[in-house]
């Protein structure tokens, strides 16, 4: 049995006739009855009634018309499945992002690709870190960016970039007055903190561990869900908070807004890495985004 001929079967009971059929398929009335003398045979049953009028399906046909329908339905289905595996690079492509790289790296990644690669549709979901790393294990995404390095099975991990982290308080809060504080300096301050799994604060306490310190007691007077909701919050003197230095845009420069304090002893510079599965790589559009990055992140570094 054939495609051609369950294809050839539906066009006949749909245009009621051999003769209609073949014009619509461009092809013989004789090629027409061919298909479907041979597709009755294999099957031993009589399919159409071939009587005056148009031709009617038999018990039998109305059977064999239902599996058609089906089989084709899930051909085209697989077929559609199967288009991103095809050598060019096309079909869509899923991101998922914690914050910091989700706002200020993988735009920037997406529309390079995009240029390179217009048949690509891009998809980008933003997320705590843990989420992302959960999700990319999980097969629910191609490729992921978190600021922190997941240790999951069957995730690959590549470092693209880098972040800097910074301490801001309120532009008129003692400790902006100050050019650089102790880390102990923070103890009984308020804290405006990331949210539970953010990359962000992970980095910051793993920092502070790198250089023999740790947080001092401070009250968590909220936890928001990205750097600009951090900003905002510390810029209305709610207190001081983490976030990265791509979301101050010239907040340096206005004394009505916040300031950067160093902290002694302590570097917040971090790495943000790509993750992603490595059985997911024979997917075309996969693997070329993954190069695609790796190039931007070794001119990056040159």
């Amino acid at each position: 049995m054939k495609f051609s001929q369950l294809r050839t079967f539906l066009e006949t009971v749909r245009r009621g006739g051999f003769a209609e059929a073949a014009r619509a398929m461009g092809v013989s009335q004789p090629a027409i009855t061919r298909q479907i003398q041979r597709l009755e045979n294999e099957l031993g049953v009589r399919l159409l009634r071939r009587a005056e009028g148009p031709v009617t399906l038999t018990a039998a046909g109305s059977q064999v018309q239902v599996f058609a329908e089906q089989v084709l339905s899930e051909y085209e289905a697989l077929r559609e499945r199967l288009r991103p595996f095809h050598e060019g690079v096309a079909g869509s492509l899923r991101v998922a992002a914690s914050t910091t790289p989700g706002e200020y790296l993988v735009p920037r990644l997406l529309v390079l690709f995009a240029q390179r690669y217009p048949e690509v549709t891009s998809l980008l979901d933003v997320s705590d870190s843990r989420r992302v790393a959960d999700a990319l294990a999980e097969g629910l995404y191609d490729v992921g960016f978190t600021g922190i390095a997941p240790q999951r099975p069957h995730l690959e991990v590549e470092q693209v970039a880098t972040d800097e982290i910074v301490l801001i308080a309120p532009a008129a809060h003692p400790l902006a007055k100050r050019r650089r504080i102790k880390i102990a300096d923070l103890e009984g301050e308020t804290l405006i903190a990331r949210e539970a799994g953010s990359g962000t604060m992970e980095s910051v306490k793993r920092s502070l561990r790198d250089a023999g310190a740790e947080l001092p007691s401070m009250r968590t007077a909220m936890q928001l869900g990205t750097s600009h909701a951090v900003l905002a919050a510390v810029r209305a003197g709610l207190g001081v908070g983490f976030v990265t230095s791509h979301a101050l845009d010239g907040e340096l420069h206005d004394r009505n807004g916040v300031r950067v304090v160093a902290i002694n002893g302590v570097s917040l510079v971090r790495d943000l890495y790509m993750i992603y599965r490595a059985d997911h790589l024979d997917v075309p559009v996969v693997r070329a985004f993954v190069d695609s990055t790796r190039r931007w992140a070794e001119g990056t570094r040159a």
